[in-house]
């Protein structure tokens, strides 16, 4: 069995043991906390489900849940550190899901598609296992907004195309957004001193516009459903003006010591290229230098 602090960090998959408190690790919960009521009684499949963080989750309020990876290594690691009497952790492929025919009410895939080489034959499985009246729920990146080169995503969407993949499927799509902010808030030190829900107001002072969201967050079905995505707001990733000041004055400091050792084997460089300037302007080297001549003219090998 895979050792808790053996899963790999790679920065891709989330693993609260490594990245609480971060974005990373506050953008990962919102989209699992957004479908426990969703779930609430039903059958569930969390397809990708990685650490098992989430598929617990969702177990909290889901009649039972089937978490299934591709990674051996992250499903026994799910197995040990996430077990409830009502969940189970699968190893299996996305586009052959370990899971019988209109077996689920919900499929949960978060951040999942783009890492699927045939995401067609995705769709058509996450079809295949929902049982009649069951419900998709898909996120992921907004290409237009997520950072280039992530050499784990195969193949990233736009919102158009996203949609139309899913809809040769699912003729009822419901989308929702993900977004990033930084977010200002006051209040007690007692409600922000302890990780749960804080009871505020949030005011929108930054709108964004439909191509502006980081994560698409879309509600599928063959028919329409009489289901909502609560709007929440999951704070993340503490900003701190002075950690980010001395963050950039460290990066400033090294900037400066790689500037000042480039200039010292630039000097370096200057020095010994003038001392080859200097031995090659002397009259012994010439003459060594046509002494090798005419030996290489006759044939002549040192040694020989």
């Amino acid at each position: 069995m895979t050792d808790a602090k053996t899963i790999d960090n790679d920065g891709e998959r989330m693993v609260p043991e490594f990245h609480r408190p971060s974005l990373m690790y506050s953008e990962h919960v919102n989209r699992y906390l957004a479908a426990t009521e969703v779930v609430r009684g039903k059958r569930v499949l969390d397809i990708a489900s990685g650490s098992g963080y989430g598929s617990q989750l969702l177990a909290g309020s889901a009649a039972s849940v089937i978490g299934v990876d591709v990674s051996a290594d992250a499903v026994a690691y799910a197995s040990t550190e996430h077990s409830r009497s009502n969940l189970e952790f699968r190893v299996g492929d996305a586009e052959r899901i370990p899971v019988d025919d209109a077996s689920v009410d919900v499929v949960v895939t978060f951040e999942t598609i783009e890492h699927v080489a045939d995401y067609e034959r995705f769709v058509a499985e996450i079809d295949r296992v929902l049982a009649p009246g069951g419900v998709a729920l898909v996120s992921t990146p907004n290409d237009l907004e997520f950072i280039e080169g992530n050499h784990f995503h195969l193949h990233e969407f736009v919102y158009d195309e996203l949609m139309e993949l899913v809809s040769r499927h699912f003729s009822f799509v419901r989308p929702y957004f993900q977004a990033t902010w930084k977010a200002v808030a006051i209040g007690t030190q007692e409600a922000f001193s302890t990780e749960g829900p804080v009871d505020m107001q949030v005011t929108n002072l930054a709108p964004l516009e439909r191509d502006q969201y980081l994560y698409f967050y879309l509600v599928c079905a063959r028919e329409p459903v009489d289901l909502e995505i609560p709007a929440q707001l999951a704070l993340g990733g503490h900003y701190s003006d002075r950690q980010n000041q001395q963050a950039d004055l460290a990066m400033i400091a090294a900037a400066d010591a790689l500037t000042a050792r480039i200039r010292e084997v630039e000097a370096e460089r200057d020095a010994l290229a003038q001392d080859v300037a200097t031995i090659t302007a002397t009259r012994g080297y010439r003459f060594s230098r046509s002494l090798a001549s005419v030996a290489h003219r006759f044939g002549h090998r040192p040694g020989a």
